[in-house]
């Protein structure tokens, strides 16, 4: 997925570039939904660190988790995107969370919110 630098944008132009950009990903989820997550993400002003690529699959899954099959696909990539990280300091936050959202989608709970885990 492509994470553009967009510290430079006003509010509604990073919204719209952020969501073409989880569209372009993801073109199960519409434009509405895309907003939404986008609205729920700050500015893009350095390279993507792990914390600005989880934020965004986290809120991916966090707003579309009334729909597993994408939940399941996106929870796929933050896999991989963790495995490719596992050096990071928030590394052991990030995937505690992530063992959450597998019993998520294990019907195991309801979908974890980060102050819970």
């Amino acid at each position: 997925m492509k994470y553009e630098y967009n510290g430079n944008l006003l509010e509604d132009e990073r919204v719209e570039l952020v969501s073409k950009e989880i569209i372009s990903k993801y073109p199960e989820i519409d434009l509405e939904h895309a907003e939404e997550i986008a609205m729920l993400e700050g500015r893009i002003s350095t390279d993507p660190t792990l914390e600005i690529m989880f934020t965004r699959l986290y809120n991916i899954m966090l707003i579309m988790n009334y729909d597993k099959k994408v939940v399941k696909k996106v929870y796929n990539d933050i896999v991989e995107v963790l495995k490719e990280n596992n050096d990071d300091k928030k590394f052991v936050d990030y995937y505690n969370v992530v063992l959450e959202i597998a019993n998520y989608l294990d019907n195991k709970r309801e979908f974890p919110f980060l102050e819970e885990v």
